[in-house]
């Protein structure tokens, strides 16, 4: 009895429901709306895990002055405090004269040492007669004293000489000083001069050496 009831449910079942069959699509057709969609689709619709960074400008290059404007302003007061004799000297360069050699072996004119010897004397007795032994100035008289003789001796006109002066100076208390010198030279062509001075403060011993050059 049951089982003919459940054979007959099923056949009114059967009987309400319309056959289901398979329906292959093969074609969508889009509306409108679906191409503008799919005209505005962005790469962010497309996948949603990936993010999209809108790329930077990069800025145009703008030319830099070379040097700064505090080299600048250092250059132009250094330029300010130099005379127009030192400008000229920095900017225009002179070439060295280059001679031919002569191949003369003597000189012209030799070196007189008692010419020299009366100018030396002449010049120390001027300075140092009366004149008190001063540490503090004692150093800078002998320069001076040194550039004055090698003037003067350069002055008479030695050619193709070097001269070199040696002053030394000191306080007078009684002690003896010995000086000694030795040069390696020609005693043809080159000399010396020797000079002494001697006062109840100090003395002076002045040596003139006069170097020929070929």
């Amino acid at each position: 009895m049951l089982a003919k009831m459940k054979a007959s449910a099923e056949q009114d079942i059967e009987k309400k429901t319309p056959d289901l069959k398979p329906v292959l699509i093969t074609e969508r057709k889009f509306s409108v709306y679906d191409k503008k969609e799919k005209d505005n689709v962005t790469v962010s619709d497309k996948s949603r895990n990936s993010i999209t960074v809108p790329a930077k400008r990069v800025p145009p290059k703008v030319p830099q002055p070379r040097g700064s404007l505090s080299g600048m302003l250092a250059t132009k007061k250094f330029f300010k405090r130099l005379s127009k004799k030192q400008r000229a000297a920095s900017t225009v360069s002179v070439p060295a004269k280059q001679y031919e050699p002569t191949y003369r072996m003597e000189p012209k004119v030799h070196y007189n040492e008692k010419t020299v010897y009366d100018i030396v004397k002449e010049l120390i007795d001027e300075k140092l007669e009366g004149m008190i032994y001063s540490k503090k100035y004692s150093g800078n008289l002998t320069k001076i004293i040194s550039n004055q003789i090698k003037e003067k001796v350069k002055a008479l006109h030695y050619d193709r000489y070097r001269i070199v002066c040696n002053v030394m100076l000191g306080e007078n208390r009684g002690a003896t000083v010995l000086a000694t010198s030795r040069c390696a030279w020609d005693p043809k062509t080159d000399n010396f001069t020797s000079y002494s001075f001697q006062s109840k403060h100090l003395f002076c011993n002045v040596s003139v050496f006069a170097v020929y050059k070929e």
